[in-house]
């Protein structure tokens, strides 16, 4: 009698292991045959037919495209109130984007690929058809490192990556792994790219679907569309292949002038509510929450953008988790999330209704720490929730700043100085800006200049005028859903440091405080937004969605210090929309 199916249960793992940086798990050789299991059975997961439920096809498929119900039973129904082709105002896939849900819906999303590709690794070894690792001492070791696979992260925000950008080995073609009885096995990368086994999107082709050397889509800053035998791309050229050199240009100037001022500020945050999610409903500023326009997936928002490029696949919400950068990106997510809780352990989820729907769940329907995470299942008739993935320990993995005790203030000044772009300096200058999120219908930038009246579209981001961005990551109208027609007026918040570009063009960050009155070393005038599509092409701040833009000093006091009493917030001007004298 055949067995009946049963779904996918994602899986805590039984001992708490640590989750490396990638750069250390590959090529520390402490970490070697660890590296070498992880490799291989991250290609065994890849090579899995699409309509296996443990293929990376059906989880990458999870997050956007292609709006499939994932793990459904043959027999078994989906919920009345589940999504349907015929709901054109709702989003067809299961991720949380721009509610408070975000930072925990992500970690059991991570925790499934990573005990799939444990689990493959393990029958490596112990489903060993060609007698590569037979009994002794050699495989014993193997036996011990598989049972410390852990998904490994890419901190894109390190001092290694503000000088060297993306590690070379994701985009190696491929990798050489050893076993008890062989060694220097030349295998496919699965970190480089991933091969798309059917078709995923919609757009029309420009070219010969068969002709790799032509691009098998239309680069109108929508979803790209992916022919069946083709890989997923980052920054690619005129051929559609990759390009590391570009890539690693722009996650270098992102990582200066975005990611680390940025993630600075988030760390600071103190309510989850604006922690977890870049459009968090409020429209004006709150003075006594220091890290207010700063959030976790504004930070995240940014890295896609920075890997993805015009055409590539990270750079678009539906169809981003193909590229198997996608988890490593996520995995620091969450130990950001991790380090911030430790940072903040008494605050956590308060419950509030909105939301952009999900596959499963409606718009603007209440979620709290007791909402499921579908569709990631505790057992056949139970999902995992928010107050259930809340300690990472019990999951079991944990990241290297977590190993010891820390004391919550303890452990922030430290990060808060492994972060922070501009140490000691008594001011910081910060824009903040109210984006409405779909009125484009597409991801795109905000780029801010200093000092260059000129800017615009064509105007380089490696310009020293350049003080940073904020990104929209938005789904393009070939995908629109849910929220996107019907939730017209959801907005994004975000916020650019502007105190670097300030001192490089030798504009006063120190003016001198007289009472309330702050005497200005930056004027409007001197602040050029810039709004740019995923193709290059500019449009105006309205067509954009631009509802402000307004411009802070914080005074951090003279040397960088946490009980600082006078550590205050100023608005400075308005840049957007630009005021008219009077």
């Amino acid at each position: 009698m055949t067995e009946a199916k049963k779904h996918v249960i994602v899986k805590p793992f039984d001992k708490v292991e640590l989750r490396l940086p990638v750069e250390v798990l590959l090529s520390n050789p402490t970490y070697k045959k660890r590296r070498d299991l992880f490799l291989q059975g991250f290609a065994v997961v890849q090579s899995r037919d699409a309509s296996d439920p443990k293929s990376f096809y059906a989880v990458a498929g999870i997050h956007g495209l292609p709006y499939a119900p994932y793990d459904l039973l043959p027999g078994e129904k989906m919920s009345p109130s589940d999504w349907n082709k015929s709901e054109t105002t709702r989003w067809g896939g299961y991720c949380h984007h721009g509610d408070i849900l975000f930072p925990t819906w992500h970690r059991p999303y991570v925790l499934l690929l990573e005990m799939l590709i444990y689990e493959a690794a393990r029958n490596i070894i112990y489903d060993d058809k060609a007698n590569n690792y037979p009994a002794g001492s050699e495989t014993d070791e193997y036996k011990k490192e598989v049972e410390k696979i852990r998904m490994p992260y890419w901190d894109w925000a390190s001092p290694s990556t503000l000088t060297n950008g993306v590690p070379s080995i994701l985009f190696d073609e491929h990798v050489l792994i050893d076993n008890p009885t062989q060694k220097d096995v030349r295998i496919r990368n699965p970190l480089r790219a991933y091969t798309l086994p059917v078709d995923l999107g919609s757009l029309i082709l420009v070219g010969d679907r068969s002709n790799p050397a032509q691009r098998p889509y239309s680069p109108d800053s929508t979803t790209p569309y992916t022919p069946k035998g083709y890989a997923t791309v980052r920054h690619p050229d005129d051929n559609y292949i990759s390009s590391p050199d570009a890539t690693g240009l722009n996650v270098v100037t992102f990582c200066s002038s975005v990611f680390r001022p940025v993630l600075y500020q988030v760390l600071l945050v103190n309510e989850w509510r604006q922690f977890s999610n870049h459009g968090d409903g409020e429209k004006e500023p709150q003075d006594e929450n220091y890290g207010h326009y700063s959030s976790i997936e504004v930070v995240h928002d940014a890295v896609h953008d920075s890997l993805g490029g015009t055409g590539g696949h990270m750079s678009y919400p539906d169809i981003a988790g193909f590229d198997p950068i996608f988890f490593l990106h996520h995995s620091n997510v969450d130990r950001l999330i991790a380090i911030w809780q430790a940072c903040h352990p008494d605050v956590w989820i308060i419950g509030n209704s909105y939301t952009e729907g999900t596959f499963t769940q409606e718009v603007d329907k209440y979620i709290d720490e007791n909402t499921d995470l579908t569709p990631f299942r505790k057992s056949e008739t139970t999902y995992w929730t928010s107050k259930l993935v809340r300690d990472i320990k019990t999951l079991g993995y944990t990241y290297p700043e977590l190993e010891k005790n820390h004391q919550p203030r303890e452990l922030l000044r430290s990060m808060l100085s492994y972060y922070h772009s501009t140490l000691y300096l008594q001011y910081h200058w910060r824009l903040t800006l109210t984006v409405m999120k779909n009125k484009v219908g597409a991801s795109f930038q905000i780029r801010v200049f200093l000092d260059l009246p000129t800017a615009n579209a064509s105007t380089p981001i490696s310009s020293p005028n350049f003080a940073g961005l904020i990104s929209i990551f938005a789904r393009g109208k070939e995908t629109q859903c849910a929220n996107c027609l019907r939730n017209a007026n959801a907005v994004v918040h975000g916020n650019v440091d502007l105190t670097s570009c300030m001192k490089r063009l030798f504009i006063d960050t120190n003016p001198e405080p007289s009472g309330d009155v702050v005497t200005k070393s930056l004027e409007p005038s001197q602040i050029t937004l810039v709004a740019v599509l995923k193709d290059g092409s500019g449009i105006s701040l309205e067509q954009a969605g631009l509802i402000s833009a307004q411009y802070w000093i914080f005074d951090e006091g003279p040397e960088f210090d946490l009980e600082y009493e006078n550590w205050t917030q100023k608005l400075m001007g308005q840049v957007y929309p630009p005021q008219t004298s009077q």
